[in-house]
């Protein structure tokens, strides 16, 4: 019962906040020039959080100065590489054995299955961002070092066994 209490007085709240911060925002307007994030136009002296120039409601949030991307980058684009590179490999695999009844290249399929692989961990990486972003600085250089580490081996493998499926 105290549960529900503590949900309803914190459903009751919620506008109240709401409302406190829509005052600071336009309280911070009012002496302070801004832009706005859709925009552009500049917000000093609103009256209402909404973007006079594009209708955008406006809201007060915290954020970041400067946020550090750059190992993240680096830690993506090998896998995004090998995911795009993955996808057109396909027609090398299924065009041969269709239409010259060539048998599968198990070389071919493995760096296949290598490229799928790296470009999914890739793409969970960037959706996962925010705990890579989260890590030390000196973590996240590990990690791409390491996933770089991980794509030039492969590549040197691509190097060495390529010549028997061309």
């Amino acid at each position: 019962m105290n549960r529900a209490a503590e949900n309803i007085t914190q459903a009751a709240d919620a506008p109240a906040a709401s409302n406190r911060a829509e005052e600071l925002l336009l309280e911070f307007l009012r002496e302070h020039d801004a832009a706005c994030p859709v925009c552009g136009y500049n917000l000093k002296a609103l009256t209402r959080a909404i973007c006079p120039e594009c209708g955008q409601e406006l809201m007060l949030t915290v954020g970041a100065a400067r946020l550090r991307f750059g190992w993240l980058m680096a830690a993506v684009a090998p896998g995004f590489f090998s995911g795009i590179a993955a996808f057109f490999l396909l027609v090398p695999i299924i065009v041969p054995p269709m239409f010259n009844h060539q048998r599968w290249s198990l070389s071919l399929i493995g760096m296949d299955l290598f490229g799928w692989s790296s470009g999914i961990f890739a793409i969970l990486l960037a959706a996962k961002r925010h705990r890579f972003l989260a890590l030390p600085r000196s973590t996240q250089r590990l990690w791409a070092a390491c996933i770089w580490l991980i794509h030039v081996a492969a590549l040197g493998m691509v190097f060495l066994i390529g010549p028997r499926f061309l």
